[in-house]
C-alpha cells in the first residue's frame, strides 16, 4: 500500500471515529486516592543483602554501552524480519550466554532427519536455542476496488470505485474477492436500555452490511441517545483535550458497533459518516504532507503488512476487521433500487426513532483486493534462570520488552534508542543482575525480547499462545517500554494535573521530572505494595495506575498478558516529541533515570517471583 493511501486511511479513520468510543469520565480524585497513587522517595536506603549483588550489577556505564550499540546505525532500526533486527537478536543472545542465562527458545532443527550414524556414540540431547521463531506472511503491493451492481427497472447499473480515491479502508491486505447481497441496518445499533434494536431478527451472515456511524440524534438534545450520559459518551464520544489517547481511562474496553455487528457473520461492513459530507472525505483522502523544518519527510517504500502465518482464530491475524468508510455517493448508488437516499433513511429513523433496516434486493457489492505475499521469519529472544525452589520452579515470572522498531528508509534510520532500545536493555540488565546474584528467586524467570510489537504486539501475543512454561503457571509479567527519557516540565505538569486535589499540592510539587515514571499494574496483586517497598532502595517518583485483572490500557506488550489473565506491572518514563521519529537517539537518554528504572524492575520482579 502506498504511503499516501496509508496516511489517508489513518486520517479518515480518525475523522469517522466510530471505533474510538470512550467510556464515561472517571470520578473526581480524593486526597487519599492521590496518596495511594504516588510513591515519592527522596533519599533511598541501602538495598538488603539478598538483592545487593544483582542490584549493584546494574550500572549506568553498562546499560548505556549496550543501548549505544543496539540503537546504532548498524542495527538499521531493528525492523521486524529485517537483517538489522536479526543482528540485534544475535547480540542479545550472546549476552545471555555470556552471563549464564539459559536458552528458552525453540529446539534446534535436526539435520539429516536427526539419525545417528551407525556405530557412533549416542548424541547428547539437544538444548534449546535462544530464539522462538515466528513465521509471518508479508503482504505488499495491495490494491482494492469496490464494485456496485444495482437492478434499476429492466437494467443493471454497475459502478467501480477505487480505494484511496473513492473510499477509505481495506480488507486486511488479503488478496481475494467478495461478492454478496447488501442489507441496510440503519445505525447498526442494538440498545435494549431504550428499546431500540436495528439488528433484531436479521440474518446478516454472508451479507455486506451498510450502516451509518454514531447514533440517531447527534444534534438533537431530545434524542434518547442524549438522555443519559453513559449513552451519550458511548455513541457520541468527544475527542480528549491534547489529542488522541492511547487507551480509555482505567484500562476499560472501548465500545465498538463494528465488533458487535461482526459477531453476526457479515462478509463486510460499509459505514457512512452520520453528519459529514463527501467533500470532507475527499479532502482527507487528498491530504499531502507539507515539508517541515523540524522533521524530515521520508519516502517510506511499501514494506508490506505482516500477519502471523498459519494462525487463525487466536486473534493474532492482524489489526484488520474494521468497517470500510464509504462516501454518500457510494451509499446512494447501492440504495438506488429503493428510490431512497442514505439521508432519506437517516431522516426516517431520526424522525420516528424506529429501525428502518431492510434487505436490498437486486443490489450486490463486490470487494476485490490484489496483493503480493511472501513468507518471512523473525524471532522472540528468550532466556531463563531456573527457580531455586524445587516445587515452585515449575511456575514462572516473565520480564519482557519489545525489541523491534521502525527500521530504515532511504538515508534515514529510526534508531529507537528510547522506543524501545531502553526497555530491551532493561530486560538484559535484569537478566545479568539475576544471573550474578548468589540468591535466585524461588520461581523460574523468563527474559523476553519481543518481535513485531510495532506491527501489532505479535511477538508477545505469539508467546502467550506458545509459552515456555504454561500460561496458567505464569504468575506475573513485567513490561518495559520507553524507560529512558525524563519528562519536560510542561509534560510533567500535564501528566500530574489529575492529582491536583485539595491537600495534595505540596506532594505534587515534590515530583521531580528526572525521577518520574508511570507504573501501570494489575489491581489486587502484590505489585503495588512491592513497588512502594522496593522504591525505598531506588529513589524514584512514581505514579501508580491500577487496572482490573484481564485489562491492560495502552498499546504495549503487557496487553497480551492481560488478555490471558496474567497480572502485570508496566514501567514507562516519558512520551516525547521524538516518539517514532528519526530523532529518537542515544544522546537524549537520561542515563541515571534509565538505570534506576532498571534497578526498580530487578527488585520488583525478584520479589514477586520469590514470594
Amino acid at each position: 500500500m502506498k504511503r499516501s493511501l496509508a496516511g489517508a486511511i489513518v486520517l479518515i479513520a480518525a475523522f469517522l471515529s466510530v471505533q474510538a468510543q470512550q467510556p464515561p469520565q472517571q470520578p473526581q480524585m480524593k486526597l487519599e486516592d492521590v496518596q495511594k497513587a504516588l510513591s515519592l522517595v527522596d533519599k533511598p536506603v541501602p538495598v538488603p543483602d539478598k538483592y545487593k549483588v544483582g542490584f549493584e550489577a546494574i550500572a549506568a556505564k553498562d546499560t548505556m554501552a549496550i543501548l549505544t550499540y543496539l540503537s546504532s546505525d548498524w542495527m538499521q532500526g531493528r525492523e521486524t524480519a529485517k537483517p538489522g533486527y536479526d543482528q540485534a537478536a544475535d547480540y542479545a543472545a550472546s549476552l545471555f550466554k555470556m552471563w549464564g542465562v539459559k536458552p528458552a527458545g525453540d529446539m534446534p532443527a535436526m539435520g539429516f532427519g536427526g539419525r545417528t550414524r551407525p556405530g557412533a556414540a549416542p548424541a547428547a540431547p539437544p538444548e534449546r536455542t535462544y530464539f522462538q521463531n515466528i513465521t509471518f506472511k508479508q503482504t505488499s503491493e495491495v490494491e482494492s476496488t469496490l464494485k456496485t451492481e444495482v437492478a434499476v427497472g429492466p437494467s443493471v447499473k454497475s459502478r467501480l470505485y477505487t480505494a484511496g480515491v473513492d473510499y477509505a479502508g481495506g480488507f486486511g491486505g488479503t488478496a481475494g474477492t467478495i461478492t454478496a447481497p447488501v442489507a441496510f441496518v440503519g445505525y447498526g445499533i442494538s440498545e435494549p436500555s431504550i428499546g431500540f434494536d436495528e439488528l433484531k431478527g436479521l440474518n446478516l451472515k454472508g451479507k455486506i452490511v451498510l450502516i451509518l456511524t454514531e447514533a440517531p440524534g447527534k444534534e438533537n438534545p431530545q434524542s434518547p441517545f442524549q438522555a443519559k450520559k453513559e449513552l451519550k459518551d458511548k455513541y457520541f464520544p468527544q475527542a480528549p483535550a491534547g489529542g488522541p489517547r492511547m487507551g480509555p481511562p482505567g484500562g476499560q474496553q472501548r465500545f465498538s458497533k463494528i465488533a458487535e455487528i461482526q459477531k453476526l457473520g457479515p462478509a463486510a461492513i460499509l459505514q457512512v459518516e452520520n453528519t459529514g459530507k463527501d467533500v470532507d472525505i475527499y479532502r482527507s483522502l487528498s491530504v499531502v504532507r507539507k515539508p517541515s523544518d523540524d522533521r524530515p519527510i521520508i519516502d517510506r517504500a511499501a514494506g508490506g503488512r505482516l500477519t502471523i502465518a498459519g494462525d487463525t482464530g487466536s486473534g493474532m491475524g492482524g489489526r484488520g476487521g474494521g468497517g470500510v468508510s464509504v462516501t454518500r455517493e457510494i451509499a446512494n448508488a447501492i440504495l438506488e433500487g429503493t428510490g431512497q437516499t442514505i439521508d432519506d433513511l437517516k431522516k426516517k429513523i431520526e424522525t420516528t426513532m424506529k429501525p428502518a433496516s431492510l434487505d436490498l434486493p437486486g443490489a450486490k457489492v463486490t470487494l476485490a483486493t490484489t496483493a503480493k505475499t511472501t513468507l518471512v521469519r523473525s524471532p522472540n529472544v528468550l532466556g531463563m534462570i531456573e527457580g531455586s525452589d524445587p516445587k515452585l520452579k515449575d511456575e514462572c515470572f516473565v520480564i519482557g520488552a519489545h525489541f523491534d522498531h521502525l527500521g530504515a528508509f532511504g538515508d534515514y534510520i529510526y534508531n529507537g534508542a528510547d522506543d524501545n532500545g531502553s526497555g530491551s536493555v532493561g530486560v538484559l540488565a535484569i537478566a545479568k543482575a539475576m544471573a550474578a546474584n548468589p540468591v535466585k528467586p524461588k520461581r523460574t524467570v523468563i527474559f523476553a525480547l519481543w518481535t513485531g510489537e510495532e506491527k501489532g504486539l505479535y511477538g508477545s501475543r505469539y508467546y502467550t499462545q506458545y509459552p515456555v512454561i504454561p500460561i496458567e503457571k505464569t504468575v506475573g509479567y513485567l513490561n518495559y517500554d520507553m524507560i529512558s527519557r525524563a519528562s519536560d516540565p510542561v509534560t510533567l505538569t500535564r501528566s500530574l494535573r489529575q492529582y491536583n486535589v485539595p491537600g495534595a499540592e505540596e506532594m505534587i510539587k515534590k515530583v521531580r521530572a528526572d525521577r518520574y515514571a508511570s507504573v501501570n499494574l494489575t489491581v489486587d496483586t502484590d505489585f503495588a505494595a512491592l513497588t512502594r517497598e522496593m522504591n525505598k532502595y531506588v529513589g524514584l517518583d512514581l505514579v501508580l495506575r491500577e487496572n482490573p485483572l484481564g485489562v491492560g490500557s495502552g498499546g504495549s506488550d503487557h496487553a497480551s498478558f492481560a488478555a490471558v489473565k496474567v497480572p502485570f506491572v508496566y514501567y514507562m518514563a516519558a512520551m516525547t516529541t521524538d516518539y517514532h521519529q528519526t530523532s529518537d537517539s542515544i544522546e537524549k537518554i537520561n542515563a541515571e533515570l534509565f538505570t534506576k528504572i532498571c534497578q526498580m524492575g530487578y527488585l520488583t520482579s525478584f520479589a514477586y517471583a520469590d514470594k
